[in-house]
């Protein structure tokens, strides 16, 4: 249930669901956390905000720290040693299916459709025929909705389901990614939707690059690379040739996602600041999926090697506090993750939390041995029962046997 209290009645383990700011205008990287401690706190009253709203479902007794953006590097790859030998991993949890899992139906729907509008989008543009923005946008729509409803069910399904032509689904994607990354920036419904319709359309000049350029499997040359760069610039075009009604930051998004703060970036070399915020939040997106993706010319990454690779990049390609943020919203483990544990138990990592991102809700499945639980529990490694049990590492699901989506909830999914 949500409440609004008095920020100074605030207590730790409290869920705060929103702080009644615009993303720009309050001292966390997230509009929603779990409180673990005073001086989160002190934070919002020192910033004058008076009254915030919490979800009384989700309070806690206590939370487990969040994660800092300085932390990533070092913890999410190897955590420090514990102390003293690690508990055996408490299994009994009250529930047993996720709020993910009960999203995931309905996200899958609403990006099967998403992805028929994304062939028709691309068909449309290689013979210059009319973009039905209409469908786009009712898309879009249907996209917002899920992920106001859960933001990580449909980031989930693209980890979870396997595409075969990345042509189709790249740019769907991006949408989906940038959409639940604003939605966990604090965004509104209508910044979310010209963000969704903007990264929709992002990657819409590729369809007047050459096709021997777009699936060379070596590397370009100077020449080919060059022609390539224009897609941005093209993407923007297309938009304004086809005089479509949207908003001027649906264009914005489409020929500035590939632009970078040190001023590197096409096709107009703008630096830090004028960079509008929603195409970088594109930019970030679109590096994720695309270093994730099976490629013609290469093999995706671990998500978590992805997120170090952008990590890599702050200060320089982005701005450090929006790579802080995508991270956050992200996760390090984002869900379908395969995961051994310091106890030796292996796990699927079922939602991320983001106020704590080392300490996700995880189901077990597998004991130190490879022996596989017939019935697998949900774990909240957030949950004071489970402090000294953390993950260790990140395992491959086909060196770990496993097929992640096998423990989701994914009837309806399919066409």
């Amino acid at each position: 249930m949500i409440r609004k209290i008095p920020t100074k009645n605030l207590e730790v383990g409290m869920f705060v669901a929103d702080v009644g700011r615009a993303w720009f205008n309050h001292p966390w990287k997230t509009k929603s956390r779990h409180i673990s401690d005073q001086k989160e706190i002190q934070e919002l009253i020192d910033f004058g905000i008076e009254e915030v709203f919490i979800d009384t479902q989700k309070t806690l007794k206590r939370t487990g720290p969040a994660l800092s953006a300085r932390d990533f590097p070092y913890k999410a790859a190897a955590p420090q040693a514990q102390t003293k030998a690690p508990r055996q991993v408490q299994e009994q949890v009250a529930e047993t299916v996720s709020a993910l899992e009960e999203e995931l139906p309905k996200a899958a729907k609403a990006y099967n459709r998403a992805l028929d509008t994304s062939k028709a989008l691309v068909a449309a543009c290689r013979m210059n025929k009319r973009i039905e923005v209409n469908e786009v946008q009712e898309n879009v729509d249907e996209l917002v909705e899920s992920v106001s409803r859960n933001q990580d069910a449909l980031s989930a399904l693209i980890k979870l389901r396997r595409f075969d032509d990345y042509t189709y689904t790249h740019s769907l994607n991006v949408s989906v990614l940038s959409i639940s990354s604003g939605k966990a920036l604090g965004l509104s419904d209508e910044e979310l939707k010209i963000l969704g319709m903007g990264t929709m359309f992002h990657d819409l000049g590729k369809c007047r690059i050459p096709a021997f350029i777009l699936n060379k499997p070596d590397k370009l040359t100077d020449e080919e690379f060059a022609i390539m760069k224009n897609h941005a610039a093209l993407s923007a075009e297309i938009l304004i040739e086809q005089n479509l009604q949207v908003d001027d930051q649906v264009i914005e998004v489409a020929r500035h996602h590939h632009e970078r703060m040190d001023g590197s970036g096409y096709p107009d070399h703008l630096s830090g600041d004028q960079i509008p915020y929603l195409a970088t939040i594109c930019g970030l997106s679109d590096v994720y999926d695309a270093l994730t993706s099976d490629r013609v010319y290469h093999k995706g990454m671990m998500p978590h090697d992805a997120l170090k690779f952008i990590y890599s990049l702050r200060g320089s390609h982005f701005q450090s506090e929006w790579v802080d943020r995508f991270v956050q919203s992200v996760g390090i483990y984002p869900p379908g993750s395969v995961v051994e544990l310091n106890t030796g138990h292996v796990a699927v990592v079922m939602e991320v939390n983001h106020s704590a991102l080392l300490s996700p809700l995880i189901k077990l499945v597998a004991d130190p041995k490879g022996q596989i639980y017939p019935r697998p529990k949900l774990i909240d490694l957030s949950s004071p029962s489970n402090s000294s049990t953390s993950i260790k590492d990140v395992i491959p699901p086909k060196k770990a046997g496993l097929d992640p989506s096998y423990y989701f909830n994914l009837k309806g999914a399919e066409h």
